[in-house]
């Protein structure tokens, strides 16, 4: 990296539509939560079920059946930030694959009606 040009490894969410029909549950309770959603993106919609399950008035039953997979989906977000910062791509591909496979396992276990 240059003194002026700046190289970066990330990842965002092109089409945040998207989110909302892949995990149309799991969307709805994640922008409920009260914060400032500046981008409706995949990261972002995992950190907000974070804070939503730990923070948010939510009925029990809603917690049960999301927590086990929700707690994965964060670890796996925390690795893909990481491997992000190291400069890993390929690692942080991979990442990105088990983290829509982990959603997809916790919008399957969501009981929000």
């Amino acid at each position: 990296m240059g003194k002026i040009l700046q190289i970066r490894v990330s990842a965002w969410t092109y089409d945040e539509a998207e989110v909302e029909e892949a995990w149309p549950r799991l969307a709805e309770l994640a922008f409920s939560v009260p914060l400032k959603h500046h981008t409706r993106g995949v990261l972002e919609m995992v950190a907000a079920l974070d804070d939503g399950l730990r923070f948010m008035n939510w009925p029990a039953a809603l917690k049960e059946s999301i927590a086990p997979g929700l707690e994965r989906a964060v670890v796996i977000k925390d690795h893909l930030e990481g491997a992000l910062a190291d400069w890993d791509p390929r690692r942080a591909n991979r990442l990105s694959h088990e983290l829509e496979d982990a959603l997809d396992a916790v919008e399957a276990s969501c009981t929000l009606s």
